[in-house]
Formats: C-alpha cells, structure tokens, sequence
C-alpha cells in the first residue's frame, strides 16, 4: 500500500488518499455478475485478485434459465468482458447474450476460464470473518508503523474445514452479509462493497450500470486518479 502514486497530468491527488499500487492483493466476495467485473477490472489494472465465492458463480440469477435479461444485450457486460472474451477465443461472443442461461453459460462462466482470471476463484468457500491484521515485516529492521493493516478473510469450505487469505484491500459483492462478521468498523481504508442500493432486488439493467460506476469509482480512488475509467472508450 502507498500514498505515493503519481498523479495524472491535470489530476489532482489528494495527499491522504489511501492508494494502492498493483500488483497489490484484493479479494472480491462473491461471483456475481458484479463480483466477476470487479475482479476483471482489477485484473486489467494488475492487481493480485482472488474471488470467493460461497456457492457458486452467479447463483443468485440461476433457475430462470430462459427468461429475458433485465437489460440490453449490449449492456449485459462491461467493454473489458467483451475484450477478455475476444481474446480468449473469437467467437465465443458473437452473439450477446439475450437470457439468463446465456448470459451465465456464454459469458460469466467463460470469463472466469480467461488467462485474466483462471484459477483465481475459491468456490465453494463460505466468508464467516474478516479482519485487520498487522502488516508482518520483510526484513528484521523493517519498520511498519505506517503501513496500513492487511485484511485476513476467514472463510469455511465444505469439508468442515477453516482457511484464511491475507489482502490488502477488499470488494464485497455480495447481498447476504449477514452471516460475515466484520472485526473493524466501517467505513474502513480499503474495504469496499459494490451494489448495496439495490441489495436483495433483482438485478436491472439500471443497477448494473451503477455498480459498473461503482467499480470504476473504488479503482480510481485506489490508483489516486480521479478521473481513471478503464470503460471509457480510448482516443484516436
């Protein structure tokens, strides 16, 4: 973690923003489509991201296989979900998707197989605890001090069995926090939660959007640049 990321021409960094340089660690909390995208900008950015998820991938929008989407087919996935897809394989989104069954099959699933995210999901493994952890010293005359803590997630797997993953920062995406206990007050330095206005509704293209936006918002802050949208299209 640093204080020191240097800023964009015409940007204004905030001295006291709590910033993080990749490759820095973040755990997402749940795979949602929210979750996935979360982790997929991350991962653009060069962050170290693992997801975990409880159940599994997108299982809050399974069972209605072929009912309609709640948004456009264009808007069912953000610019850098397009791109991974592409680069992964050509074809495997030439089609939007226009159902649930698609959107999960076609394009979540396959996102979670890319080279920006394989083998970075922890599933099924249930978060029960998160909490802050001092930073431990590389070197014996390291000084720590004014390092901020790291978040030790603890989080049970279906063999009855406890394991814990260290982080620098945290993106829940998940509706259900009822049954994670939080060791620390919030708001809290690099603890964020994406999609809570619309928590416990069904998803609508309007509050994809929104998290979308929130994504965006929590990078920036982390980068220090205001102005960073990885969605935004590129000039020239």
């Amino acid at each position: 973690m640093t204080n020191d990321a240097e800023p964009m021409p015409d940007e204004e960094l905030d001295d006291d923003a709590a910033t993080l340089d990749p490759p820095g660690s973040i755990a997402v909390i749940g795979a949602g489509p929210l979750g996935i995208e979360a982790a997929l900008y991350g991962r653009f950015m060069g962050y170290d991201v693992t997801i975990i998820e409880a159940t599994s991938i997108a299982n809050s929008h399974r069972g209605h296989d072929e009912d309609p989407l709640p948004m456009l087919p264009d808007r069912s996935l953000s610019p850098l979900a397009v791109s991974a897809l592409a680069a992964q394989q050509s074809d495997t989104i030439s089609t939007l998707p226009m159902t649930y069954k698609e959107w999960i099959g076609g394009a979540l699933e396959p996102l979670m197989q890319t080279d920006l995210l394989r083998d970075r999901l922890r599933c099924p493994a249930k978060v029960t605890r998160i909490e802050t952890v001092d930073v431990q010293a590389d070197e014996p005359d390291e000084d720590t001090s004014d390092i901020p803590p790291d978040f030790r997630i603890t989080y049970a797997t279906p063999y009855g069995e406890t394991q814990t993953v260290d982080v620098e920062a945290v993106i829940v995406a998940t509706d259900d926090l009822s049954e994670i206990e939080l060791a620390f007050g919030i708001p809290a330095d690099y603890y964020f939660a994406i999609g809570t206005s619309s928590a416990g509704e069904p998803m609508t293209e309007k509050s994809f959007l929104l998290g979308l936006k929130e994504i965006v918002a929590i990078y920036a802050s982390l980068a220090g640049r205001s102005s960073l949208d990885l969605y935004r299209p590129s000039r020239g």
